[in-house]
Formats: C-alpha cells, sequence, structure tokens
C-alpha cells in the first residue's frame, strides 16, 4: 500500500468511486480510496434488484443510522440506511433513477453558487448513465412516449432501464389514472420540466437484469490501473492538517485497517465523500465545525465553521395500504417470506432474468403539485397555507432563501412538489422497522397495494453533529421531520390526494371495495386533518439525506464554496449529496452522479489537467 498519492478520497461510494474513476483516467494522476465497508460488488443479494430490502439495516452492508427521537412524529425513532461497501448507497438503494428539477438546480446559482445552473449540470446527468429503451411492447405497455431521444443519456457508465414487463396491467392503470386526473407525463424528466404520473427508470442492467451501481459501473472498469488504489475496510479517524501556513492545508488521513493505524498522505488534495452523515462526522472529528461544540469534547479546533453539520435535508414519506381486488398479483408473498413464493421467484430469475427478482423498488411514481393548490380556489388555497409560520427554532441564516424557493415552487402547476407512487405489498408505516421490516413484517394474509405521499422539498431543516471524538461512535442524527408545520400541511394534501387516486378508472377496479387498508390508517383519507395525524405517526424516511455541508455562501449557511472547497481550508474539496443545497427533486442518485462527474472536471481544471 502506498503511503503517498496525489489524491485521497474518503468514501467508496456513489460520489468516491465516480471522481477516483474519472482522475485515474490520466495515468500520471494517482489517486487512493479509503473504504469503511468492503467489497460486495458480486454479492447475490446485492446484486439481484428485489433483494435490496433484505440487506438495509445489516451491519455488513449498511451504517444502519437511527435518528433522535423525532419531536414532530410523537418521539418516533426513524431507521436511516446508508451503504457501507463499495459503491455506498448505490449498491443498496431502491433503484430509482429520478431526475432533478430545472429550477431547483437553477436555485443554486441564486443562492450564491455562480457556475451552478442547469445549463451547466445538464451534461453531467448524461455523462453518468445509458437509458436503454426496452422492446416496443413493454414501450407502448409502459407509456414510455414521454422519452426525448435528443435528451436520452445514450454512453455513460450506470445502465439505467425499465421493468421488462408487458402484463402487469398496474403500471399502465397508473399512468391512464393520473392522466384522466389531469396530470399526464408532460415531458422527459431529464429535460428538468416535467410533471405527471410515469413509469420511472431503474439503475438496472438491461442485458443482465442486475443491478448497477458506482462499483460496476465506475470501479470496474478503472480496477486494475496501477495509479488508482482501493482499501476497504478502513475506518477514518481524522484528516491531517498542516497548520503552519496562512489557512490549515490538508496534508493526508489518518485511519485504522486490521488493527493498525495508518497516514496516507496527500500531494494534492483529500477529497471527503463520505455522505451526507459520514462528511459532517469526519470534518468535525478533524477539527472543522463549530468551536463550542468542538472544544466540549476536546477537539483541537482547526477551522471554526458553526454551519457543518447544520441544513441536512431528507424526504418524509408516509402511506397507505389497500386490499387488492380478487386476482391482482403482488410480491406480498415474498414479503411474508412463503418459502413456495420464493421459490418460484427465484427460479425464474434463475433461468430467464425475469419475474419479481428483476425489479428492484418502486417504478411506478409521479411529480405532482398540490392538486389543492393548481385547481378551483387553489390561489386562495395556497395563500392561507403560505401564512403558516415556522417555529423558532427552524430558523437559520439560510431559512429566508429556502422559505422563498419552496413558495415559488408550490405556486406552479408546472413543478412536482410530491412523489405519490405505489408499490404491490403491503406497507408497515406505524411500528418502528428497519430495512425489509417495513415491508416484510407488515401483512399476515391477502393481497395489497400500497399509495405513499413523499415530500419533495421539505422546510424543516436538521443536523448531524458527532457526540464524542471516537471516531467508531456514530454521529447524532436529528432530521427535524415535520417540525415545519408547512411541511405537515403539503404532506398530508398529497396523502389526501391518493383518495381521489383510488377512488378513479381505471385503478380503483384493482382496489377491493371495503377491503382492508393497513394498520392505523384513516377511516376517511380525503379529511385534511385526519391526514395530518396519521402522517405524524406514519411517516419515515425515503433515505435521502442531503445538505449537511452545504454549498452555499458562508453567511447563508455554507460549507463549501462553488468549486466544492472547504471554507477556511486548503487542499480539502467535499463530493457527496452533503452539498446539495436543497433537497432533491426526488431520489437524489442522479444528481450525485452529476455532482461528482462535474466535480472530477472541476478538479483536472484546478490541477491543470483539463477535461
Amino acid at each position: 500500500m502506498d503511503s503517498a498519492n496525489d489524491f485521497v478520497i474518503i468514501g467508496g461510494g456513489m460520489a468516491g468511486l465516480v471522481v477516483a474513476a474519472r482522475l485515474t483516467e490520466d495515468p500520471n494522476i494517482s489517486v487512493m480510496v479509503l473504504e469503511a465497508g468492503n467489497d460486495h460488488t458480486t454479492d447475490s443479494r446485492i446484486r439481484t434488484p428485489a433483494l435490496w430490502l433484505s440487506v438495509l439495516g445489516t451491519d455488513t452492508f449498511d451504517w444502519n443510522y437511527h435518528s433522535t427521537p423525532q419531536k414532530g412524529l410523537g418521539g418516533k425513532v426513524i431507521p436511516l440506511s446508508q451503504g457501507k461497501l463499495l459503491g455506498g448507497s448505490s449498491a443498496i438503494n431502491g433503484q430509482a433513477f429520478i431526475a432533478n428539477s430545472k429550477a431547483a438546480i437553477d436555485a443554486w446559482g441564486g443562492f450564491g453558487n455562480p457556475g451552478w445552473d442547469w445549463k451547466t449540470l445538464a451534461p453531467y446527468y448524461r455523462k453518468s448513465h445509458t437509458l436503454s429503451y426496452p422492446t416496443p411492447a413493454v414501450y407502448d405497455h409502459l407509456r414510455l412516449n414521454y422519452i426525448d431521444d435528443a435528451i436520452r443519456a445514450k454512453d455513460g457508465p450506470v445502465q439505467v432501464s425499465f421493468p421488462d414487463e408487458a402484463s402487469d396491467p398496474l403500471p399502465a392503470a397508473w399512468v391512464n389514472t393520473l392522466t384522466k386526473l389531469g396530470f399526464p407525463p408532460t415531458g422527459d424528466p431529464f429535460s428538468g420540466e416535467m410533471t405527471g404520473g410515469y413509469i420511472n427508470a431503474m439503475t438496472i442492467d438491461p442485458s443482465s437484469r442486475t443491478r448497477s451501481d458506482s462499483a460496476t459501473a465506475y470501479y470496474e472498469p478503472a480496477k486494475s490501473r496501477p495509479n488508482l488504489h482501493v482499501v476497504t475496510g478502513a475506518l477514518v479517524d481524522k484528516i491531517v492538517f498542516d497548520t503552519s501556513g496562512d489557512l490549515p492545508r490538508a496534508t493526508g488521513v489518518q485511519f485504522e485497517k486490521d488493527g493498525r493505524r495508518i497516514t496516507a498522505n496527500a500531494n494534492k488534495e483529500v477529497i471527503l465523500a463520505a455522505g451526507a452523515f459520514g462528511t459532517p462526522k469526519l470534518l468535525e472529528l478533524s477539527g472543522i465545525g463549530s468551536r463550542e461544540h468542538l472544544e466540549s469534547l476536546g477537539i483541537p479546533v482547526v477551522v471554526d465553521n458553526p454551519n457543518v453539520g447544520e441544513n441536512l435535508q431528507d424526504h418524509p414519506t408516509a402511506g397507505v395500504s389497500f386490499e387488492a381486488a380478487e386476482g391482482v398479483k403482488t410480491v406480498d408473498g415474498l414479503s411474508r417470506q412463503d418459502p413456495e413464493a420464493i421459490a418460484a421467484a427465484m427460479q425464474e430469475y434463475a433461468t430467464n432474468k425475469s419475474g419479481p427478482l428483476a425489479v428492484g423498488g418502486n417504478f411506478t411514481g409521479s411529480l405532482l403539485p398540490v392538486a389543492d393548490f393548481v385547481g378551483a380556489n387553489g390561489e386562495e388555497a395556497l395563500k392561507d397555507a403560505l401564512k403558516i409560520e415556522p417555529p423558532n427554532d427552524l430558523s437559520g441564516p439560510f431559512s429566508p432563501y429556502h422559505t422563498a424557493f419552496v413558495h415559488s415552487m408550490l405556486a406552479k402547476r408546472t413543478e412536482g412538489t410530491g412523489n405519490i407512487y405505489v408499490y404491490a405489498a403491503c406497507g408497515n408505516f406505524i411500528p418502528e422497522g428497519a430495512g425489509a421490516d417495513i415491508v416484510q413484517t407488515a401483512s399476515t394474509e391477502g393481497n395489497f397495494l400500497t399509495f405513499c405521499a413523499a415530500l419533495l422539498f421539505p422546510l424543516s431543516r436538521g443536523s448531524v453533529h458527532i457526540a464524542s471524538s471516537d471516531p467508531a461512535q456514530k454521529p447524532t442524527i436529528d432530521p427535524c421531520y415535520l417540525q415545519h408545520p408547512l411541511d405537515v400541511e403539503i404532506l398530508a394534501r398529497h396523502l389526501t390526494y391518493i383518495d381521489r387516486i383510488v377512488h378513479t378508472e381505471p385503478l380503483s377496479q384493482y382496489i377491493k371495495p371495503n377491503g382492508r387498508r393497513s394498520t392505523g390508517a384513516p377511516n376517511d383519507l380525503s379529511d385534511l386533518n385526519e391526514a395530518k395525524q396519521y402522517i405524524k405517526k406514519a411517516t419515515l424516511s425515503c433515505w435521502h439525506p442531503t445538505s449537511s455541508c452545504a454549498m452555499l455562501p458562508r453567511e447563508k449557511g455554507g460549507v463549501v464554496d462553488p468549486q466544492l472547497n472547504v471554507y477556511g481550508a486548503e487542499g480539502l474539496r467535499l463530493v457527496d449529496s452533503s452539498v446539495i443545497p436543497i433537497a432533491t427533486r426526488g431520489n437524489p442518485q442522479t444528481t450525485v452522479y452529476a455532482v461528482a462527474e462535474r466535480a472530477a472536471d472541476l478538479i483536472k481544471e484546478h490541477h491543470g489537467r483539463g477535461r
């Protein structure tokens, strides 16, 4: 193991492996990647799309974080899965591949980040992936005519596709129902301007029907390069600084492996890519954070910046399961771990790479405005909602800018502020549970369809901070779910719209009349007050944390500048979801890939290597 490299990257996850692969395209640049987890690239539980739930909450693959008891959820503790293996969360997520909003990306620049806008970032979305068409029959069945071939990514590393399914009636019924309600897909999501119900793509290789993640897409083609060194099972203690100059300079990383403490020196930069929870933790362990907090833990202060670990955002979600009509196929048998259902699914996947195991998480979704705000009397309803004031404990330097952005998105019919999505199994929203328990403990008998609403642009912002100077101890994570009353209002309104959807043809024919619902579900889902009370008990995380070390001007709550350099230090850059200043419109992995691709170019340009 070489102790000196040009770059040392902390985190072999989604972003870290992108940057490592792109930098080492130049044989004269040497890179070391330090990953706390191990290489599970060939593990069938990772490669098989539908087995992702089975690895969540397991210490082998998952950091298995948990929130503090949530004030907005009556003290509920929320499981927070993040990948602890090569590929990071791209190796354990539900594989949904959702584009961000042009308006949201343009807002990054408006917050004070010149050079960050949709025009600049859109090519990097395309650079990161390849979207493959299905067969003509599947294309028609899934209503994929929203795809714009001029926008479609054709030669990127991550392989993205659609379920190879032309016989399941539910996806077509979903799109047709939303269209009937006035929300057809209005364009290609990767145009940045799209609303409506649609079938989203997934990070599944269409040739093998296996998961495509940053490990297979970026690391595998690059791992034989002599200038790339990946060290797994490496728990980072801290970043090492030279403090003899005007600004502290990152010169290396101290880590532990196999009982040995090792320092890897970085001749050019240390790149921190440990995710929205791991990155602020390591900054604080290294002496970058709030002086008051660090001194209370006996950590020498290198850079005093109380913004580190603040501004944390995540997508809260809540749902209701409805008993399916007779004859409707679901995966409840797999969820209950019924031996016959599992054996049949395994046989079908092994033989044909098809069936329920060939499909990942949700692919039947939407990007919707609040229907109450865009229909009759919508302006008055919106005006009343925007009068809702936040509690004082959610204020901060970014608050007025964040609030103005969210208010602007709520006012536009052309912007989705909620994702209503469906999966064919009973959900488990009221009990606390991690990973597969959210689905697998949810039902005993019968078949169910679960409809969920996720809040895409929450105003509740939380924090993640170390509670100890011990690198092995997990940080304290408080996402503050639903503590902003406008979040309660908007999520509840999206949830009540599910009542309209399930009572509209053609989807309504797949719901059993007067059938059972999931535990604790409202009797009248159209009642807004009842929905508000329900979500305070039923909300879970989408596992989409961002923004804890935001790219913003320092006076607005920022930790990094538009070049992703850490304020107050030299030779230290952050590249992961923590720098994204506002929650993404949907799953963040597309945006993390795009940011990492652009970061690689910024780093090359800074060091005179060009693109």
